[in-house]
């Protein structure tokens, strides 16, 4: 293991580990979302759904619980500090974060391009400027803070916790991805296209940020991938029945879960290369300044 994810990793043992610190955490963390914040949500789905962008707040509503929920756990049952889930270091590396966001927003853009190009008429544009920039409003300020709470939660408390129970990489990135797409089942998208390829996707971008996570040894990459993909799906190319209810500027007809995974590996793989590849190394310089 590289001495940046052994780094972060280790940032586990500034609190208590104790296996009922985790037990209540998970406990804590549930009751936030869900008692807190998801379930007021159901009781107000039939009146929201009727108003795409009160639904967008109530559902990220559970999110802000969540964070939430975490920053007791952390604090209070762990006895350390949320910047440790971020970077072992003495502050976010902002900048990093804002590269992260630019180079997925570019691969995004081209994955949508080559889409639109290989099956003609599957996306159509739906811009409406009366209705947009409410919209963009609301995403630009819920949806990072969505994709920052979801990377502190299965990209850094339980990425870390892992860590305590194997220290192999690809065990501790299997266990977080598997996690993370446990929640996501609960998609529409799950109902309409199939549990199986829907897990594969979520999985696979679970995996993709927590390669990231590990081989960079901190979350600032993976924030900024985050963020960047949710936003540009919200914002740019959403598709019809997804589980963001946003005013995109393209609209897909359909969701294609096989295009989607193949994009996502490709996209993946890119991501990975750019910023740790030879290319990278030489840019960098032998060794990364960061260790």
């Amino acid at each position: 293991m590289r001495a940046a994810a052994e780094r972060y990793l280790d940032q586990v043992h500034r609190g208590g580990n104790d296996w009922w610190r985790y037990a209540l955490g998970a406990f804590t963390i549930g009751f936030f979302w869900l008692g807190l914040g998801y379930l007021p949500y159901t009781r107000l789905a039939a009146t929201v759904a009727a108003h795409p962008l009160a639904e967008f707040i109530a559902v990220n509503f559970s999110i802000v619980m969540m964070l939430a929920g975490l920053a007791v756990t952390v604090k209070w049952i762990h006895g350390r500090d949320l910047l440790s889930l971020v970077t072992p270091h003495a502050r976010v590396d902002w900048p990093r974060m804002a590269r992260a966001a630019a180079v997925w927003t570019v691969l995004s853009a081209a994955a949508a391009a080559l889409e639109h190009l290989m099956f003609p008429g599957r996306y159509y544009l739906s811009f409406d400027a009366h209705r947009f920039w409410l919209s963009a409003a609301a995403v630009l300020v819920l949806t990072p803070l969505q994709c920052v709470t979801e990377e502190l939660v299965f990209r850094g408390y339980a990425l870390q916790g892992f860590s305590l129970l194997t220290r192999r990489p690809a065990l501790i990135a299997i266990g977080s991805s598997m996690l993370f797409a446990v929640p996501h089942l609960l998609n529409p998208e799950v109902h309409q296209y199939g549990a199986f390829v829907m897990t594969l996707n979520y999985f696979a971008i679970g995996m993709v940020l927590a390669a990231v996570t590990l081989r960079d040894g901190s979350l600032e990459l993976a924030i900024g991938l985050h963020a960047a993909n949710n936003t540009f799906l919200a914002l740019v190319a959403n598709y019809e029945g997804s589980a963001l209810t946003t005013e995109a500027v393209f609209t897909a007809r359909e969701l294609d879960p096989w295009y989607s995974l193949a994009a996502l590996a490709a996209s993946g793989a890119v991501f990975y290369c750019w910023f740790f590849g030879p290319a990278a190394s030489r840019t960098a310089g032998s060794t990364d300044p960061r260790e």
